[in-house]
């Protein structure tokens, strides 16, 4: 079995193998990620690499992404890294070696950047995945910490009647302009900072973002002010569609007649229909999410004001919410569908944890879109 970095030539490969092997769970998935499986990665950052493991003929057996850019964590600022896109055929002696050269990568990436710590997702319902990584023979072989529960929330439907969006006294809801870029920006790092592994949104991060990010600009913003229109929170809904999709290749009876239901009602509520299996859900993410103190009354006015904005165009809006996260409360008004997700923490080298439990209890530093 031949381990090597991937390049652009391999990214026929790549987008293939993505496509054979969906993420199991209580809702089998998968990304793709066509036409450029790279791009996601460079919406991540700039520093970015791919490992595949293939036979002696060239069939891919398994890959692994690492992506490396600045975050906040433990009060400074240091290189810190995401593990994603990690699939493998099942084979238990590729397995063994797979995990052994992933950990190889990750006490390198530490070498060649400084990053001391990474961090990773995975489905709270892929037993696979969880015997892979923290069960069977060689418990644990990354050393991975379970860091903090979240869920994949996918919002389908408004409750009730009125849709008339929540207002506050003295916070408005606006579209962001160019005037407010320098204000957005501070805000964002602000609150970013107060989250470990979140990202540094210094102003060439914050430009680079709204220059090369697809079908992304400022005026994707929806910002609460207040009457001195400091900004309170902010969210941005990203159509990731020209890069990454995501296909559920199963749907349970419950949510197969929910999905029927609703689409037998979506033309008279002036809605898409949503995806069958098989095919690319028409979704929306709602990226930049980021409130003051986790005020669900400022996140309320803002999920308003973003379902506004896509109802008419996209069938599910979606977004993270951690557990225990105080903006669930704002939530009651819509009707959805979660999937439940973990966060976990590896050292690049050693074993020292990345959090103090007091650090560990923050809201994380997380960027779900970019999985």
């Amino acid at each position: 079995m031949l381990i090597r970095q991937a390049s652009a030539a391999d990214n026929l490969k790549l987008l293939d193998f993505q496509a054979q092997r969906a993420m199991q769970g209580g809702l089998p998935m998968r990304f793709d990620r066509g036409p450029d499986y790279f791009a996601l990665h460079r919406c991540h950052a700039t520093d970015h690499r791919t490992w595949i493991a293939q036979s002696e003929v060239g069939e891919l057996k398994g890959i692994a992404s690492l992506v490396v850019r600045d975050g906040y964590l433990n009060g400074g600022i240091e290189p810190v890294a995401y593990l994603g896109d990690l699939r493998l055929v099942p084979d238990r002696r590729l397995s063994k070696s797979w995990m052994a050269e992933v950990k190889v990568r990750l006490e390198a990436l530490a070498q060649e950047t400084g990053a001391q710590h990474a961090y990773c997702c995975v489905i709270r319902g892929n037993r696979l995945a969880a015997h892979s990584l923290l069960g069977g023979r060689r418990a644990n072989p990354l050393m991975l910490s379970h860091w903090r529960g979240y869920s994949n929330v996918s919002v389908y439907a408004q409750r009730g009647w009125s849709r008339a969006p929540r207002t506050l006294e003295n916070v408005r809801i606006v579209r962001a302009q160019p005037a407010h870029a320098d204000a957005l920006r501070a805000f964002l790092d602000s609150e970013s900072a107060g989250q470990p592994f979140g990202c540094v949104f210094s102003e060439a991060q914050f430009s680079r973002r709204l220059d090369t990010w697809p079908d992304f600009g400022i005026e994707s913003f929806l910002l609460a002010l207040d009457a001195r229109n400091n900004v309170l929170g902010c969210v941005a809904p990203w159509d990731a569609g020209r890069i990454k999709r995501v296909v559920l290749e199963k749907l349970p009876l419950s949510h197969q007649a929910l999905r029927l239901a609703f689409n037998a009602c979506a033309p008279v509520l002036g809605r898409p229909a949503i995806a069958a299996p098989g095919e690319a859900l028409q979704d929306i993410y709602l990226t930049h999410l980021q409130v003051r103190q986790r005020d669900p009354h400022i996140f309320a006015a803002l999920l308003d004001a973003a379902w506004v904005r896509v109802r008419g165009q996209y069938a599910l809006m979606q977004m993270c919410l951690y557990d225990n996260d105080p903006l669930w409360a704002a939530m009651n008004r819509y009707r959805s569908v979660t999937l439940p997700m973990d966060l976990y923490t590896a050292p690049c080298v050693g074993s020292a944890p990345a959090l103090a439990p007091m650090e560990a209890a923050r809201i994380p530093g997380f960027e779900i879109y970019l999985v």
